[in-house]
């Protein structure tokens, strides 16, 4: 049977991170549906770079195996990830290696969404490209399709300190998680995705 909660995380672990705040919206968003979910920050599951040498060695990090359990205890994942230079951030692509050490199918049977924000034009589409052609690769199940949004610096408006999507902003990102949550219902279903 498949976990009916969702994990969400960002890709990024910068201070001001707007993929940070887009894992967070989602969660927010989520949470006003009643879904069940958890919001994990990457910075408490701090890892090494990954190298069969230091696995050898020392094995797998502590960090990597509560993910990998997170992951298994979850039936669907939320990725917000920015790109480095058109392609995957070291850390989400850190990140998936290790915990795939735990477990080579821990992502196997998990329903995954893409979302990216971008100051540019493009929106994030050349990383999520690069994401999904790698999921692809791992024969992992991806949404089929992804939340792309540009320019998104002219969507951010402070709120008593602390910066929120604006309406336009939020209309996109909820109509991504209602294709996304009918998806991964039929998916926990056993309906085929997509």
């Amino acid at each position: 049977m498949t976990h009916r909660r969702i994990l969400i995380t960002a890709g990024s672990t910068r201070r001001d991170s707007t993929h940070a705040l887009l894992a967070r919206h989602v969660a927010g968003r989520l949470d006003e549906l009643g879904r069940s979910h958890l919001l994990v920050d990457l910075t408490e599951h701090d890892m090494p770079l990954y190298h069969g040498d230091l696995e050898a060695e020392v094995g797998v990090p502590e960090s990597a195996h509560r993910l990998a359990e997170l992951i298994a205890e979850s039936g669907a994942l939320l990725i917000a990830t920015p790109e480095y230079n058109g392609a995957v951030t070291p850390l989400l692509k850190n990140t998936v290696d290790w915990v795939t050490r735990v477990d080579i199918g821990v992502l196997r049977d998990t329903y995954i969404g893409l979302m990216a924000a971008s100051p540019g034009r493009l929106g994030g589409t050349r990383g999520l490209a690069m994401v999904r052609t790698w999921f692809d690769a791992m024969r992992l199940v991806v949404h089929d399709s992804d939340l792309s949004l540009p320019q998104v610096g002219e969507h951010i408006d402070d709120v008593d300190g602390s910066p929120r999507f604006d309406a336009t902003t939020t209309e996109t990102i909820d109509r991504f998680l209602s294709g996304f949550l009918t998806q991964f219902d039929e998916y926990c279903c056993g309906r085929p995705a997509g």
